[in-house]
């Protein structure tokens, strides 16, 4: 069978595995499958459950569209999930030796994050709960049409209603409007179903997790003006309900995870800005870095199209509590990363790395782990890995202006058992192109990586036209990971260059936080560069045929690129930022973003000195300007302002708004608006590329 080039709705093909979960024996691990259904445009994520030796595989759930956040019971012979199946989002508890799941609760908010106690007896979770009320639920006699009127009339009311706000932080992207009610932690008995509310207040709740011995609960929390996406203070409570004590006062920590013995918890934190691995005693007390030795950040900064779900991943301890693992992002790699306890050993050793992007893991505690990754061929799999000492890696400081010690790095350790088939079929149909690792001097003499995507169906005689792809953040990387945007690039002739240029995480602090005070600078500088490092070294891409392209951080050094060149013949700007000072009054996550970007100076002079508006009567370069109108992050009010300034002056500009659909669209917005976004941007530079006659780029004078 011959092989074809990707397409856009390749997305209705693609299936997404995630948080795969070991069993508390060791033996089993159930994980998630989503897919994108065409006819509905809806996803659809069921459960599987496999053995560690990827011998027998099976379907655990088969109803409901979404059927998430499994875990197990302490005995392991039950799963607790949350699904949609009935009124809303709840409970259910699926029984491995046999018969249908059971739903336990019927809160009208539903609920998230569930764990179960270590006697089996009891769920926790975190229910939506208005002011100093209690929880709500659907009364026992209420038939699921009911129910799903009387919500679908208060959602309609809360839409139409006005919304008063006294706090700084009221929206969310991918959420919406923040309504009054407040996650709190509940207890539920699973014999009686009884309901007990553990918390309450005016803060959020986060991340519960259950002390060893069963009396406590330490969980994450936000004060009133801050942000939850940048992390809190630990606390805890008493699982039969009290007091509320808090343990961690400093903000920026999260996910606190109990030592086996009880002794510790581990939690992440921020410091200088990368997030770093800590531990105190578990009644609180002075907390200690773990992962000095580790240069860079402790959380997923892969950015990629082929994730649908993301969670927030705890530390995970060893049954000895000696050891604590956390999953790290270096130098476009995911890894699984090792520390000691021990006061005396500061060691940072990577027990399981390579090419690719780990995105999802589970540790038994004792050889196993199992986990969900992608590779720069494969999109997502699932496998069981025996940890294997003789192929661990100890993390060293590589300075910024030292070369890359290896571009290419086998997977290890050697062996793992595969766990599902998901992408086969689709991969086994494909010309998948593996792009080529490059390593280039950029400026301050520092070494920055790239990228380069080959068309498909490449001949060397062939000269090829250039995409230049930006990622967002600025503080994520392009790393090795499948990315369906680039391939589908690939397959239309196009040769892609991508690079990590500074503030791209996984290559240290130094480098992470150099774009701060410099937004267009340097940065700027890596990306071009790294553009005519691959140009001069191949000579196959056509350095008079470049589009740029750039979602985010991305569409701003789109906007900045072409109000300081005329170098490319094209460019899309995504969700982009144009004018820093109304990003700063309007976007979710400001005014503490922009605060951290910019040093502390966001006054008006600074913050316009760094937007693209205020060179945009410099744009020459034909521009589609892409944006969702949902988009929270970086409000649709970025891409009007940059859009009527250039059309107002006569430029060539367009404007594409797609409903429905907020920041992050790329990864999980609804199916076919995905395939509408990549078509607009697929015809857009195929239609340019038509038009384009020689011109002669000129850098201009800022």
């Amino acid at each position: 069978m011959s092989l074809r080039a990707t397409v856009p709705e390749d997305i209705y093909k693609f299936e997404w595995p995630s948080n795969p979960t070991i069993s508390p024996d060791g033996q089993h691990v159930v994980y998630e499958r989503t897919i994108a259904h065409d006819k509905e445009n809806i996803y659809e994520t069921h459960l599987y459950l496999s053995d560690v030796q990827g011998k027998s595989r099976r379907v655990l759930t088969t109803t409901g569209t979404c059927n998430i956040n499994p875990v197990w019971s302490p005995d392991g012979e039950t799963i607790a999930f949350i699904s949609n199946r009935a009124f809303g989002m709840q409970v259910w508890l699926l029984s491995l030796n046999g018969g249908e799941a059971k739903c336990l609760t019927r809160f009208r908010q539903g609920i998230s994050s569930i764990i179960w106690s270590p006697d089996g007896n009891t769920i926790f979770g975190l229910v939506p709960v208005e002011g100093n009320s209690k929880p709500e639920t659907f009364p026992e006699n209420m038939t699921l049409n009911e129910a799903k009127s009387e919500m679908e009339q208060e959602s309609k009311s809360w839409q139409d209603g006005h919304k008063r706000y006294n706090h700084l932080y009221y929206k969310n992207d991918g959420i919406g409007f923040q309504k009054s009610h407040k996650r709190q932690m509940v207890s539920i008995d699973i014999n009686t179903g009884m309901i007990t509310q553990l918390t309450k207040g005016t803060n959020d709740v986060y991340e519960p997790v259950v002390s060893p011995d069963g009396k406590y609960i330490a969980f994450s929390s936000t004060r009133e003006d801050e942000n939850f996406l940048f992390g809190g203070q630990i606390y805890r409570v008493p699982v039969s309900g009290g007091e509320v004590e808090l343990l961690y006062s400093h903000t920026k920590a999260s996910s606190p995870s109990y030592s086996p013995d009880g002794k510790w918890l581990a939690f992440l934190g921020i410091h200088e800005e990368q997030r770093q691995l800590f531990v105190m005693p578990a009644d609180g007390g002075n907390e200690r870095c773990l992962s000095k030795q580790y240069p860079d950040t402790l959380v997923d900064m892969s950015f990629t199209d082929m994730r649908y779900l993301r969670y927030s991943l705890r530390p995970q301890w060893s049954k000895n509590s000696s050891f604590v693992y956390c999953l790290g992002t270096r130098e476009g790699r995911n890894e699984i990363v090792r520390f000691l306890i021990d006061e005396n050993d500061d060691r940072a050793v990577i027990i399981i790395g390579g090419d690719r992007a780990i995105f999802h893991y589970s540790y038994d505690g004792d050889q196993t782990v199992a986990i969900a990754y992608s590779t720069v061929n494969h999109p997502g799999k699932v496998a069981a890995i025996r940890m294997d000492e003789t192929s661990t890696v100890d993390c060293k400081y590589r300075h910024p202006e030292e070369a890359f010690p290896q571009i290419r790095v086998p997977l290890f350790p050697e062996t793992e058992f595969r766990l599902d088939d998901c992408n086969d079929q689709l991969l086994s149909e494909l010309i998948v192109v593996e792009p080529e690792v490059f390593s280039y001097r950029s400026e301050d003499d520092w070494q920055i990586q790239g990228f380069l995507l080959k068309p498909a169906n490449f001949d060397p005689e062939k000269k090829y036209p250039v995409l230049l792809d930006i990622h967002g953040g600025p503080h994520s990387a392009y790393g090795f990971t499948y990315f369906h945007q680039m391939q589908l690039f690939a397959a239309q002739g196009f040769a892609v260059i991508y690079t990590n240029p500074r503030g791209s995480s996984g290559f240290g602090e130094e480098f992470a936080n150099a774009v701060h005070g410099d937004y267009g600078g340097k940065d700027m500088k890596d990306i071009l560069n790294g553009l005519e490092e691959a140009i001069q070294l191949n000579q196959f891409l056509d350095g008079n045929r470049v589009a740029v392209n750039g979602i985010s951080y991305g569409g701003f050094m789109v906007n900045w690129l072409i109000t300081h060149t005329d170098r490319f013949f094209a460019a899309v700007s995504e969700g982009c930022i144009s004018n820093w000072i109304s990003m700063y009054g309007t976007s979710d996550i400001a005014p503490y973003f922009v605060d951290q970007e910019f040093l502390g100076n966001t006054d008006v002079e600074t913050l316009w000195k760094f937007s693209p508006l205020a060179y945009v009567d410099n744009v020459n370069t034909p521009l589609l300007l892409l944006h969702n109108e949902s988009d929270l992050r970086c409000p649709m009010e970025q891409a009007e302002q940059f859009y009527s300034h250039i059309k107002r002056r006569g430029g060539e500009v367009e404007l594409v708004r797609i409903p429905h659909s907020s920041h992050g669209l790329l990864q999980y917005g609804k199916p076919e608006l995905r395939i509408a976004r990549l078509n607009v941007m697929l015809d857009y530079v195929n239609g340019q590329l038509e038009k384009i006659s020689e011109r002669q780029p000129k850098l201009l004078s800022n």
